[in-house]
């Protein structure tokens, strides 16, 4: 477990609603809210509720091997196993209940546990200082210390209840929806969290060979939880969140003792387009012998939040739903985001209104699980009909099914040359786009380049821009007849950045930027549109600088070669402006991983004050279907990442997580 991608990563929870796909054993990302740990608990409309235990079980499946080529008597030949089970409990008077860093601790416990290439010592801090940025949560040991309602090894009701299987998002563990746990065994569920740990070390990835482990996990705990004394083995259901939503499914196809399923925004309803590598992968999972719609007998409810289309182009969509012929239900939750069916923005709602509306879906959400499961593992279906009535009476849900955006519809394609006026030769990796509507592309070396143009784009116009260059911007009307050859002349522009000349006396150098090399925490950046760009913020200070050195660490690499190039941004209202660099800093990147770097030494480069330092994809192969994608090591910082899909897009700031990207730089000796 010791890799993970959110992007933002979603962003299974891998960010579904940014581009970023962020691959962090965290996954869910810009999530605002305070430090009072919500309890959604309402005593006087239950007539019993129970006091709730948790316990931690440490196994090991000895029908697996987790890791090959090692022998029988080595820890790691058969698959560990960790649950984390919440139950109906009793006599919890002489106890404590766990606070919630407990739980988010669990991370670098599990991290070390599941692998023994890497010793992780900081994991827990980073998490905690991470979260809290998002949270709004200054003083760090409030949300450590926030008192849950779960108490350790607390005395189990003696008697036999319906069991949930929980599935994890990717990458995943308990501490993404704590409150639902404790909610269900309130009201007399006992529920099994399963950690979302793929093939060793434990790094899940959308390879079906990976998720399949998270399934056979919790095959394995079905078949040992419904032998223990307080399990109705007759009662079993499951749940599934992003990632976990696809697990829960195929296990529910391979194992004939689970009674319902319910998804919370789960990756079987798969949007086509966010990222080619991940489009393959399902396409292969779905095609796979472990992916048979028609093994599903039982309820089948998915519940799903919007804007999945606002942020990226959707090709095409995989309707679960148009193959299942059991009774099913679904809701579409049109202003909930896929943040919101996790329990962290709901943590506290003192501060914004986005945070209470959060915090009021979250109660819906626990209230429909509850009604759901009550429907078919206890035969009492008042509670159901009670909310979803009350979901369409309040208008925030609806039963229509995602479709894929008219607006999204190619209407025309332009083709055209973009050349340098003066000397009438061809210009490579020109950024060509719709500024701001996340249309664009880049030309290639010989100066050619094509855009397709949707519905509804007719009035904008194209920006045509490269460091050097005077932009050129010319409405799309002018551009769309496809009889005349679209030649694009740039003027060469002049800048007020000053060529220096290092002296031989020496002055000191340091490094300003994100120097991150993890391996951990890394930002995914799917490679699909050209120019396609992340950067991040570096302070130079108020005296002139000599720029040395560009240097960033890809954590994984899924390409066969690309070339990135640099940029450097001036900022207005503290976003990127406009590139200030006049030539092209070109980075090639193989297959490679590990750390690679740039000599800015022959550019001459001298600047000050604050810049958008940035990695921008302008070309690139892949042996795969599609473009691949890198990844790059980050950080839990307070600093931010910037991003954006392509060319002239719209960029987009993603707090609490920092992008590897930095740069050596000398002062100016004063002579």
């Amino acid at each position: 477990m010791n890799n993970s991608n959110t992007i933002l990563k979603d962003n299974k929870l891998k960010l579904q609603t940014t581009y970023l796909n962020y691959r962090l054993l965290i996954s869910f990302l810009l999530l605002s809210s305070t430090n009072a740990f919500t309890q959604n608990i309402n005593k006087e409309n239950d007539p019993i509720l129970y006091h709730v235990g948790y316990q931690n079980i440490i196994t090991t499946d000895s029908s697996r091997i987790y890791k090959p080529a090692i022998s029988k008597s080595d820890k790691f030949y058969y698959r560990p196993v960790e649950i984390d089970i919440w139950y109906p409990a009793i006599n919890i008077e002489n106890k404590l209940p766990i606070p919630y860093g407990e739980f988010l601790n669990l991370l670098e416990q599990r991290s070390n546990r599941f692998q023994n290439d890497t010793v992780y010592k900081s994991l827990t801090t980073e998490l905690v200082q991470y979260l809290c940025i998002n949270l709004h949560i200054g003083d760090t040991s409030k949300l450590t210390h926030l008192k849950t309602s779960s108490y350790q090894n607390a005395a189990a009701v003696q008697k036999r209840f319906p069991l949930i299987l929980y599935m994890s998002a990717y990458n995943g563990m308990s501490y993404e929806n704590l409150n639902l746990f404790e909610w269900l065994a309130a009201h007399g569920y006992i529920v099994a969290c399963i950690t979302s740990v793929g093939r060793y070390p434990g790094n899940m990835s959308t390879k079906s060979a990976d998720l399949m482990e998270q399934v056979y996990d919790g095959n394995f705990t079905c078949s040992l939880l419904k032998t223990k004394e307080n399990v109705d083995s007759t009662k079993i259901g499951v749940i599934g969140y992003s990632w976990g939503g696809l697990a829960a499914l195929i296990l529910a196809m391979k194992t004939i003792d689970i009674k319902a399923v319910l998804s919370l925004d789960g990756s079987e309803m798969h949007y086509y387009g966010e990222s080619t590598e991940e489009d393959k992968d399902f396409t292969e999972l779905k095609n796979s012998t472990f992916f048979q719609v028609n093994k599903i007998k039982i309820p089948y409810a998915y519940f799903e939040s919007g804007f999945k289309q606002n942020d990226r182009e959707v090709d095409s969509i995989f309707n679960i739903h148009t193959l299942t012929n059991n009774q099913e239900l679904y809701i579409h939750f049109p202003k909930a985001t896929h943040e919101d069916f996790s329990c962290l923005p709901s943590l506290g709602y003192e501060k914004t209104n986005l945070t209470n509306n959060s915090a009021v879906f979250y109660k819906q959400v626990n209230e429909l699980t509850l009604g759901y499961f009550d429907k078919y593992l206890k035969n009492q279906s008042k509670l159901l009909s009670q909310q979803i009535s009350s979901v369409f009476q309040q208008h925030t849900g609806d039963y229509l099914y995602p479709a894929v955006s008219q607006n999204k519809k190619i209407e025309f394609t332009i083709k055209g040359r973009i050349v340098d006026k003066e000397k009438n030769e061809a210009l490579s990796y020109v950024n060509i786009g719709i500024p701001n509507k996340n249309t664009g592309t880049v030309s290639q070396r010989d100066g050619s380049f094509q855009i397709d143009i949707n519905q509804g784009q007719m009035s904008d116009s194209l920006k045509f821009s490269m460091a050097g260059y005077m932009s050129q911007v010319i409405p799309i009307s002018d551009l769309r007849d496809q009889k005349k050859s679209n030649i694009i002349f740039l003027n060469e522009s002049f800048s007020e950045l000053k060529e220096v000349v290092i002296s031989k006396r020496e002055s000191r150098s340091k490094t300003k930027g994100n120097t991150t090399t993890s391996k951990f925490v890394s930002i995914g950046l799917p490679l699909k549109f050209l120019g396609t760009e992340i950067g991040v913020k570096i302070k130079l200070g108020k005296n002139p600088v000599i720029l040395k050195r560009f240097s960033f660490n890809i954590s994984d690499n899924r390409l066969d070669t690309a070339v990135f190039r640099m940029n450097i941004y001036n900022l207005k209202n503290g976003a990127p402006f406009e590139n200030i660099l006049q030539k092209n800093v070109i980075v090639p990147v193989g297959k490679q991983k590990g750390l690679y770097s740039v000599n800015l030494i022959p550019y001459k480069l001298e600047m000050k004050g604050d810049i958008i330092l940035s990695l921008e994809w302008i070309e690139g192969s892949y042996s795969g279907a599609g473009n691949g994608a890198i990844f790059l090591s980050a950080s839990f910082l307070s600093s931010a990442t910037w991003h954006r899909i392509t060319s002239q897009g719209e960029w987009k700031k993603a707090t609490g997580l920092g992008v590897g990207l930095n740069m050596e730089i000398q002062e100016l000796s004063v002579q």
